[in-house]
């Protein structure tokens, strides 16, 4: 017989910017409206955080410790559209953080069915799209002039040598990716020729996973990789002071360079 369960934690994608990350909180705080004696949790799969782990550690933090093992965390995905191999990954993910756990310290993790795959849907969707009839058309809600065009300023080139492309796919994510982007987005902020030379790219999955976090620098075409708070920002500046890569971060060149030396080490 189906119960309730102890806490949910809802889990979606980031995006480039805020708007995913509000939704999403706009969501958990209206379902913590609705119930506000159920425990929840916001983890992204990629380009924000918490990711899953993190989130995991959270909310059962947040579990009375000496129940937890008896305890039914529910992980709600509100990706759309699904996408299988993705959420086979998550589940190993979600494993490998049990595994981590103390015995006694160990919730049931459920994952509910995909947002597209819920038996209600098509009901709600509908009766949606009813209410949807009274809003204003798109004309009406234009409310601004110079819709017939897009700003100047997109079609100028930001003035750069050097890409500087940031993984924030789902694995890299997982191992920290998220959290260390503020990191290096603010040391190149604060440095004026790192500022003026690079233009830092979040980019979705590069595909050597086991090697994230990953960042790669063009145009020399160096993959950085393993990489962490403390080591993030020397290899960078490493790299632009004498185009050297560090060989304990260097993953992949596509041009021959200087060999790392014992300071960079």
């Amino acid at each position: 017989m189906a119960k309730k369960p102890d806490a949910l934690l809802l889990l979606g994608r980031g995006g480039l910017g805020s708007a995913a990350k509000n939704e999403l909180q706009a969501l958990l705080q209206a379902c913590q409206q609705a119930d506000p004696d159920l425990a929840m949790q916001l983890a992204f799969v990629d380009r924000n955080q918490p990711a899953l782990p993190e989130a995991l550690d959270s909310l059962s933090a947040a579990l009375a410790p000496a129940d937890l093992a008896l305890q039914t965390i529910v992980i709600q995905p509100t990706m759309v559209p699904d996408e299988p191999a993705l959420r086979r990954w998550l589940h190993k993910v979600a494993r490998r953080w049990l595994a981590s756990q103390p015995g006694h310290a160990r919730p049931r993790l459920v994952f509910a069915q995909p947002l597209l795959q819920w038996d209600g849907l098509v009901p709600a969707l509908l009766n949606h799209l009813a209410l949807a009839t009274v809003q204003p058309d798109v004309v009406a809600e234009e409310g601004e002039e110079g819709w017939q065009t897009d700003p100047v300023a997109w079609s100028t080139v930001p003035a750069h040598q050097r890409h500087v492309l940031w993984c924030m796919g789902p694995r890299c994510v997982a191992k920290g990716a998220a959290a260390l982007w503020p990191r290096l987005s603010q040391a190149v902020q604060a440095s004026a020729p790192l500022k003026q030379q690079l233009q830092l790219l979040q980019t979705s999955c590069q595909y050597p996973c086991n090697q994230g976090p990953l960042m790669i620098v063009y145009p020399e075409g160096v993959w950085y990789g393993n990489l962490d708070e403390d080591s993030l920002v020397p290899v960078l500046k490493s790299h632009m002071e004498g185009s050297e890569a560090c060989a304990a971060h260097r993953v992949h060149t596509l041009q021959v360079l200087p060999p790392c030396s014992e300071s960079d080490q």
